[in-house]
């Protein structure tokens, strides 16, 4: 159940794209949304003058009461939902999960704006830092990307237990849109570090069987790849990837998928914890 979704701004045209789709999601759950703009405010040189610095400081609140009566008049102007906003300083990932802390959030939903390469490793990525930090299950929203009805889930899994916390969100939000799901594994070398075979979907087969889900397995040396191949073939509007705390083998030849799919998804990526 999603009762509450929590919307980080910059008011760029990434958060606000984000913002539209957190709306309309808003609607379809019946959540409340919290939008929190997040001030990054430099440390001051000692020799900077106080009077110069409190200028500053006023025009970063003055930007953010008309980011916000923008939002007010556009974006959530013919809305039903309950919107609450907050401001606070800080960095986005620490002030995000300091949030949600202190809240009741059930879903985080955020705009990226990609970054592959080097820039992926130079610059990196608010939503991909969130991803890495949260609890609460994170839901990323590419540029441009519309809302629309979700008709078609795709769950990538590595089918490494456990599975049932992430399933669970992942089927909610399949009978939430009256959606099929496709559940993809791609077969690899890490499968040799635990039994792939004996996992949540094939266990519970009869269980599931009231739902529409597909299970597919296909074997690659490049997972993104074979992820995003069957993304656009079947015209795929939700990727859900599941996390979970990283083990020897895992730190040691992997890097964390579902963060590396936050830098450049075309399709919104929902992740969420194994664990919880």
């Amino acid at each position: 159940m999603i009762n509450a979704i929590l919307l980080p701004t910059d008011f760029s045209d990434v958060a606000n794209n984000a913002l539209e789709y957190a709306v309309k999601l808003s609607e379809k759950c019946g959540a409340e949304l919290h939008i929190l703009h997040i001030k990054q405010i430099p440390i001051a040189d000692p020799s900077f003058p106080a009077e110069a610095y409190q200028i500053f400081i006023d025009e970063i609140e003055k930007v953010e009461q008309e980011g916000v009566n923008k939002l007010k008049s556009s974006f959530i102007k013919d809305s039903s939902v309950v919107c609450h906003f907050h401001s606070t300083t800080g960095f986005v990932a620490d002030e995000v999960m300091t949030f949600c802390k202190s809240h009741p959030i059930d879903l985080v939903v955020m705009g990226t704006t990609g970054a592959s390469g080097l820039a992926e490793l130079l610059v990196g990525s608010n939503a991909a830092s969130v991803i890495r930090k949260s609890i609460v299950p994170v839901l990323v929203i590419p540029p441009n990307h519309a809302y629309k009805p979700i008709k078609h889930i795709m769950y990538s899994t590595d089918f490494n237990e456990p599975e049932l916390p992430a399933a669970t969100r992942m089927l909610y939000f399949a009978e939430l849109n009256d959606a099929k799901v496709t559940v993809l594994h791609v077969k690899n070398d890490y499968d040799r570090y635990f039994n792939a075979d004996n996992n949540y979907f094939l266990k519970n087969k009869e269980s599931l069987a009231k739902h529409n889900i597909t299970l597919i397995n296909e074997e690659s040396a490049d997972v993104m790849s074979t992820i995003d191949k069957h993304v656009d073939e079947q015209h795929i509007d939700l990727l859900v990837m599941a996390k979970h705390k990283r083990g020897f083998f895992d730190r040691l030849f992997h890097r964390s998928l579902s963060k590396r799919m936050a830098y450049h998804t075309k399709t919104p990526l929902l992740v969420l914890n194994k664990e919880q």
